[in-house]
């Protein structure tokens, strides 16, 4: 038997039997041939793993709950959580949640929704990576702050040991850095490369600040973020107080001065009687002596 490409596909006939129209083929490439044209390999092959991605991006954009997420329509993500509430958690070709969008966008409204109808905050998608840490690569603070209130986990590590605060420091995000620091972030985590924050962190401002933060550490001071909470504490104190006292100090002020125009009136009456008791008198005895 013989193996030949006839155009369209292989084909075994009998070795006696060869038309001119049929291309001999060798074994082996017959065997490539076939696998080509049946998708099994090849560049064939890799185009019919192609045509299935291009699927799996058909289907990404039938799922109507990711796809409102993403675009931050919040009134379609109520529908569809009400309507369906296993969604919530539904995830897409690449693991990726409603929430996961919603954070990598931006979209606190649509956040705040999906953690309302019990998304999983702490899900994770390929690579380990978690809502929090989709929002702090975008600089999204108060996506963090909703996140971090509904449960998630600051200190939580994707796959290749990055936190939250690597993403933000690495992507410029002095905000969100020093936010996350002050929600309780370690900032000496390090990955499985063994990078902190600061190693990659490029901007000069992130930079300085997280060592700042690293130099309060090693000497058991308080970190820069809550020095600058006491300090506006004491600040908004201090200035309701100097508020009360200026108050007070006007009021004593007036009451003062009430009680001085009160005396020196009460005074002046008393030194004209006087004067003028003086003057009768002298009178009384001008006119006796007459």
């Amino acid at each position: 038997m013989l193996r030949v490409w006839d155009g369209s596909r292989v084909r075994s006939i009998p070795s006696c039997y060869s038309p001119k129209s049929w291309i001999q083929l060798p074994d082996r490439f017959a065997r490539l041939m076939g696998r080509r044209h049946s998708g099994g390999g090849g560049r064939g092959g890799g185009r019919g793993r192609g045509r299935g991605r291009g699927r799996g991006r058909d289907e990404e954009e039938d799922l109507p709950l990711h796809k409102a997420a993403r675009s931050g329509d919040a009134a379609a993500v109520e529908s569809v959580s009400e309507s369906n509430p296993l969604a919530v958690n539904s995830r897409d070709r690449l693991s990726r949640t409603p929430l996961h969008l919603a954070a990598w966008a931006g979209h606190v409204d649509v956040v705040r929704c999906l953690c309302k109808h019990k998304a999983d905050v702490g899900a994770a998608a390929m690579d380990d990576t978690a809502a929090l840490h989709f929002a702090s690569q975008k600089g999204h603070v108060e996506v963090a702050r909703e996140l971090l209130a509904s449960g998630a986990s600051v200190k939580a590590k994707n796959r290749k040991g990055f936190t939250a605060l690597h993403f933000a420091a690495q992507n410029s995000h002095l905000d969100l850095v020093k936010y996350l620091v002050k929600k309780g972030v370690d900032v000496t985590a390090k990955t499985k490369g063994g990078q902190t924050a600061l190693h990659v962190a490029e901007d000069d401002e992130v930079r300085a600040f997280l060592k700042e933060c690293e130099q309060s550490l090693k000497k058991g001071a308080e970190l820069p973020s809550e020095k600058d909470d006491s300090a506006e504490k004491e600040g908004d104190s201090k200035s309701s107080g100097e508020v009360m006292k200026d108050e007070e100090d006007a009021e004593q002020g007036e009451k003062r001065k009430s009680e001085l125009v009160g005396a020196s009136s009460l005074s002046g009456a008393k030194k004209a009687k006087v004067s003028l008791g003086h003057l009768v008198c002298e009178n009384d005895m001008d006119e006796e002596e007459e």
